[in-house]
């Protein structure tokens, strides 16, 4: 996300409110070319909410300043959460905040509530690593640390281990229009690549046996390197043997090398931690 170079709210200044105050938040409705043909908001879609939050923080906010902050940034991971399915027409809030500062990486984090009752439908967490001209790891300001939020949040899972050789394999073709602003695939559009290896592999029994095509009630991404127009990329795709229930993919590039890790998962948010704290 690029730098504007304009002046704002210098990191000198304390933060003079609550932390409650140190949230940004946005109402928008639900569009319907936004909903995908199964009937429901998907996953890169919720993605693309979050990341215009980012924008506006990063462009123009005085209550969460981050261009004070960090120059340039790239997604190195982010987890997104799903607590009920949202579909065309509805009047959503989104709101983020900082919720971790790293030395070269911060962590916004989003909600996304529907505005009428304010249920909680959606929230993620990603994780930015702030970069210098030579698109090198840069030091994030100190400063940043005042305006870090203790709301509670989503966390990313680390995604690691070798793809099984007898992975579903699903080839993905990177068009033009799939790249961004920083000359790469955008973020969210691995997620597109991800759900469409899902629906693929499910319907030809890929997965076994189970129902593997419902609503994803988690993703998380993890961005391994980048990936351009022209690039030969394959998504594989297996069932987890780290996060039982789960469905993990591998976006591998011609040469071998992982470009995106992912994890889909069909039960409620937060089962999991319940299950670690037994």
């Amino acid at each position: 996300m690029p730098h504007d170079g304009r002046e704002g709210t210098s990191p000198r200044h304390a933060l003079e409110s609550t932390a409650e105050e140190a949230v940004e938040r946005l109402r928008i409705v639900t569009r319907g070319y936004e909903v995908s043909a199964r009937g429901y908001i998907g996953a890169a879609q919720l993605l693309r909410y979050f990341e215009h939050m980012r924008w506006r923080v990063i462009w123009q906010s005085s209550r969460v300043p981050a261009r004070d902050f960090m120059s340039v940034g790239v997604i190195r991971a982010q987890r997104l959460e799903v607590f009920e399915a949202t579909g065309f027409d509805v009047e959503v809030e989104l709101s983020i905040w900082l919720s971790r500062v790293g030395k070269t990486s911060l962590d916004f984090s989003h909600e996304m509530v529907r505005a009428s009752d304010g249920v909680r439908l959606a929230r993620s967490t990603a994780t930015l690593v702030t970069l210098d001209g030579d698109r090198r790891p840069a030091e994030v300001h100190p400063a940043a640390r005042q305006y870090v939020s203790s709301r509670d949040a989503a966390r990313v899972e680390r995604l690691d281990g070798p793809v099984p050789d007898s992975a579903f394999e699903h080839p993905v073709v990177i068009r033009p229009s799939d790249e961004d602003l920083q000359g790469h695939v955008n973020h969210a559009r691995y997620a597109d690549y991800v759900e469409d290896a899902r629906f693929v592999c499910a319907a030809k029994g890929g997965y076994g046996n189970g129902s593997f095509d419902g609503p994803p009630r988690s993703m998380t991404l993890s961005y391994e390197d980048e990936a351009r127009t022209g690039d030969p990329l394959r998504a594989r795709t297996w069932l987890s043997t780290r996060a039982p229930g789960a469905i993990d993919f591998a976006l591998v590039r011609g040469d071998g090398r992982v470009t995106t890790r992912a994890r889909v998962g069909f039960d409620e948010p937060g089962a999991e931690r319940k299950d670690e704290a037994r």
